[in-house]
C-alpha cells in the first residue's frame, strides 16, 4: 500500500493569557484528500475567523493556497486562546508546509495580524508578548513593525515587518534581518497640572490632605455640601505627584497594552494615571474579568489614581471589592482553566456629600434629609472599607474674599514646586526601605511587620499611639494607617523620628468629623 505523504511545518508564536504571555507553537500539515482548512487548538471565533483572512491575504501575496486538506493546530491545545495575532504565524506554517518558501532559520517566533491584502497589523498586548521572549534565544523574531517601539522600551532585539511579502523575503532570507531598534525617548518634563493647589485658596485642611496624601500616598476620603470642590481636589492631586519611574511605566504599559493598542504618546508620557469611575461601574469593569479576564479600573489605575466620586451611589458590592486589593496591591481573577493575577497597586481617591440633599454640614436646618436616609446614604459605604482610608478630610464653603480671589488670574504655581518637594520625600522613604532590607515603597504602601522600628517610632511614641487607638475604638488596621500617615507627617517636617505631634496630627486626620451626621434630623 502506497504511503501517503504528509507536509509538516511549525513557527511559534507569542500570545497572552491575561497579563502573561505566553509561547504557542503553530503546526501546518497538508493531506492529499478533499480541499479543507480547519485550524484546532482551542481557539475562540477570532481565531476559526483567521482562515478567511489568512486564505485572502496568501493569494493577495501572489502566493498558492493549498488545494488539499490543510490542518493548522496551535499548541498547548488545552489552554484557550483568542485574539487575531495568530494570523501571521498561520500563513507562515502553510507558506512552509507547502514549500513555497524555505528558510535558513532554526527557529522562527512570529505573530501579528493580517489584512485581506496581506498587510500586518499591531495587537493589543505587544509589551506581555516581547517580555515572554526567551533572554537567550535563537532564530528570528518578527513582529508588526509599530511593536519595535515597545521592543526597544524593553531592550529586547526583533524585526518590524509591514506586510506578508516583507517577512517572506525576512523568512527566506532573501532580505537581511535588521534587528536594532531606535531607542524611546521618555517625556520627563511632565506637563503643566490642569489645576493648581493654590486653587484651594480658603481650604487650608483640604490643601494640608492633599499633601499628605500625595507624599506618603494615603488613600483619601474627601467630604462635602456640593460645588465645595472636591472633584477639583482630586485633580489638584494628580499635578502633585511625581512622573513615573521606568519600572512603573513598563508594569502599567502591560496592562494598558492588552487592552489597546499603544500610541506613541502613550509611551511617551510618564504622567500617572487618573482614572475617573463613574458610579455605574460594574464590578467586572471596576476589578477585571469577564470571558477572556482582562484588566479593570483597579489595574488602569496602577502607580495613580483611581477617583470615586458620589462615593454612595456605588454599588455597595463593588465598593467591597476593593477591600483585597487595597491590602495586597493585586487583585485574582479566577477562571475553569486557572487563576489570573493583575497588579492593583493605586491611590485611592473618594468624595461623597454628607447627605443624599448635601446640605446636613454647611445649613442643618435646610437639610430635607431624615435620620433614616442619612444612615441609609451613609451606610452603603460598608465600614471595612472606611476602615482602609487614611486621610478623612471635610471641606466647607469657602469665604467671599477666597471666593473672589478664584476668579483671578495670578498665574501661580504651586503644584509644581510640591511636585519637587515629594519627589525628594518619596527618596526619603525608598532610602528608609533600603535600610530595612524590604522592598522599596512609599509610607502608605509599607505592610510589613515592624512598622514602629521601620519608621523610627521610640517606645513613648508607640505607647502613645496604641493609647490613642483605644481611646479611639481602632481597629489594629486603623491603628496601623494612622502609624503610617504620622511617618509621612515626619517626613515632610524633615524629622528623622516620629514624635507625638505628629501622630496627633495624624489621629485629626483618621477621626471622620461628618461621623456625627449620622444622627441625622427628625424633620421632614
Amino acid at each position: 500500500m502506497e504511503q501517503v505523504k504528509i507536509r509538516n511545518a511549525k513557527v511559534k508564536t507569542l500570545y497572552i493569557s491575561g497579563l502573561e504571555g505566553k509561547v504557542a507553537e503553530v503546526e501546518a500539515s497538508i493531506f492529499q484528500g478533499l480541499p479543507s482548512f480547519e485550524v484546532v487548538g482551542l481557539g475562540d471565533s477570532s481565531i476559526r475567523e483567521a482562515k478567511e483572512r489568512v486564505r485572502a491575504s496568501i493569494r493577495s501575496c501572489g502566493f498558492l493556497f493549498p488545494n488539499q486538506r490543510l490542518l493548522v493546530n496551535i499548541s498547548p491545545a488545552y489552554l484557550p486562546k483568542s485574539g487575531s495575532s495568530f494570523d501571521l504565524a498561520i500563513a507562515m506554517a502553510i507558506l512552509l508546509a507547502t514549500g513555497q518558501i524555505r528558510s535558513p532559520y532554526e527557529e522562527i517566533t512570529i505573530y501579528g495580524e493580517l489584512s485581506l491584502t496581506g498587510q500586518v497589523r499591531a495587537v493589543p498586548g505587544s509589551i506581555s508578548r516581547l517580555l515572554s521572549l526567551p533572554k537567550e534565544r535563537k532564530g528570528l523574531c518578527l513582529v508588526p513593525s509599530s511593536d519595535q517601539k515597545e521592543a526597544a522600551l524593553l531592550g529586547v532585539s526583533v524585526t518590524g515587518v509591514d506586510d506578508l511579502t516583507g517577512a517572506v523575503e525576512i523568512v527566506s532570507g532573501y532580505r537581511p534581518n535588521s534587528s536594532g531598534n531606535t531607542p524611546v525617548s521618555f517625556d520627563e518634563a511632565l506637563p503643566e497640572p490642569s489645576a493648581d493647589i493654590s486653587c484651594l485658596c480658603g481650604q487650608p485642611a483640604a490643601s494640608r490632605a492633599l499633601v499628605l496624601s500625595a507624599a506618603g500616598f494615603h488613600n483619601l476620603l474627601m467630604v462635602g455640601s456640593p460645588g465645595t470642590g472636591k472633584s477639583l481636589s482630586a485633580q489638584i492631586l494628580q499635578g502633585l505627584l511625581p512622573p513615573l519611574s521606568k519600572e512603573e511605566k513598563i508594569d502599567l504599559l502591560r496592562v494598558e497594552s492588552a487592552l489597546t493598542v499603544l500610541s506613541p504618546e502613550t509611551l511617551r508620557s510618564l504622567v500617572r494615571p487618573f482614572r475617573y469611575v463613574h458610579h455605574t461601574c460594574t464590578s467586572s469593569a471596576m476589578v477585571g474579568g469577564g470571558r477572556s479576564a482582562t484588566p479593570g479600573e483597579v489595574s488602569r489605575a496602577l502607580h495613580g489614581i483611581l477617583f470615586l466620586d458620589e462615593l454612595p451611589e456605588f454599588s455597595p458590592h463593588v465598593l467591597d471589592l476593593l477591600r483585597v486589593p487595597l491590602e495586597t496591591g493585586s487583585i485574582t481573577i479566577s477562571r475553569s482553566y486557572g487563576n489570573h493575577e493583575f497588579p492593583a497597586r493605586f491611590l485611592l481617591v473618594s468624595a461623597m456629600n454628607p447627605c443624599r440633599c448635601g446640605k446636613y454640614l454647611e445649613s442643618p436646618s435646610e437639610c430635607t434629609c431624615t435620620t433614616s436616609m442619612i444612615s441609609s446614604y451613609q451606610g452603603r459605604i460598608s465600614g471595612a472599607l472606611l476602615d482602609r482610608m487614611d486621610i478623612y478630610c471635610v471641606l466647607g464653603r469657602i469665604t467671599e474674599e477666597s471666593l473672589l480671589s478664584t476668579m483671578k488670574d495670578e498665574n501661580k504655581k504651586e503644584s509644581v514646586k510640591w511636585r519637587e518637594r515629594i519627589r525628594e520625600i518619596w527618596e526619603i522613604q525608598y532610602r528608609r526601605c533600603d535600610e530595612a532590607g524590604i522592598p522599596r515603597q512609599r509610607n502608605g504602601e509599607c505592610r510589613e511587620r515592624g512598622l514602629g522600628e521601620i519608621f523610627r517610632f521610640g517606645k513613648r511614641e508607640m505607647e502613645y499611639a496604641a493609647m490613642v487607638a483605644h481611646q479611639m475604638k481602632m481597629s489594629v488596621r486603623g491603628l496601623h494607617r494612622m502609624i503610617r500617615l504620622a511617618r509621612t507627617i515626619a517626613d515632610l517636617e524633615e524629622s528623622r523620628d516620629v514624635k507625638e505631634d505628629h501622630i496627633t496630627e495624624a489621629m485629626s486626620f483618621r477621626l471622620p468629623k461628618w461621623g456625627e451626621a449620622r444622627g441625622g434630623n427628625d424633620h421632614a
